[in-house]
């Protein structure tokens, strides 16, 4: 398997992580397509930053700077590309998007998840077991810490600190959009 990754070449990405406390921005150098995958590697605890800028949330003070940081996964919140996401192909399985807000003290993201075509919607959200999970056109904010609204194409939330809400009166179909397949006219998602 080693020899067949030999070939694919490093990227990198300028990306944006958010804690609680720091908004950290740096490059994310690495060989998968997705950065969803990075964040979901097995036995992964923390992602390694060049070019690293530490800030304060709130002020954006500069707390320091870095040419190379290890962040930890555990205090992310959540994460984000500060350019256009790279799609790395269509979605694995069928998905289907669905409004939500999740919450994320101190911060509110309103945005899509991506949510597997289940009987019943509850079935479906108890099926996001993965440590970080994708939001497309989101938005993110937090006005108690001075953090005004954000806009990303794809934002990457930590599950296990996220409570996830979808709003009244939302749509649940039991197929796949466009009739099946695994894009149903859709544009690709960039996870």
């Amino acid at each position: 398997m080693f020899a067949a990754n030999q070939h694919i070449s490093i990227q990198a990405w300028p990306v944006t992580v958010v804690t609680q406390n720091l908004v950290i921005q740096g490059t994310l150098k690495t060989r998968l397509h997705r950065i969803t995958d990075v964040l979901n590697e097995p036995d992964m605890d923390h992602l390694i930053l060049y070019e690293t800028t530490f800030m304060e949330v709130g002020s954006r003070r500069v707390v320091t700077e870095a040419s190379v940081a290890q962040i930890q996964l555990a205090d992310m919140l959540f994460v984000h590309t500060n350019g256009s996401p790279d799609s790395g192909g269509e979605q694995r399985t069928p998905k289907q998007p669905t409004r939500a807000t999740l919450l994320l003290s101190p911060y509110t993201i309103e945005g899509e998840i991506h949510l597997s075509l289940e009987e019943e919607i509850n079935q479906a959200l108890d099926g996001l077991t993965t440590r970080f999970v994708p939001v497309t056109s989101a938005r993110y904010w937090a006005y108690g810490v001075a953090e005004s609204p954000n806009y990303v194409e794809l934002l990457i939330v930590n599950r296990m600190l996220a409570h996830i809400a979808l709003p009244i009166g939302v749509q649940w179909n039991k197929s796949a959009p466009g009739g099946g397949g695994s894009g149903g006219g859709r544009a690709q998602n960039p996870w």
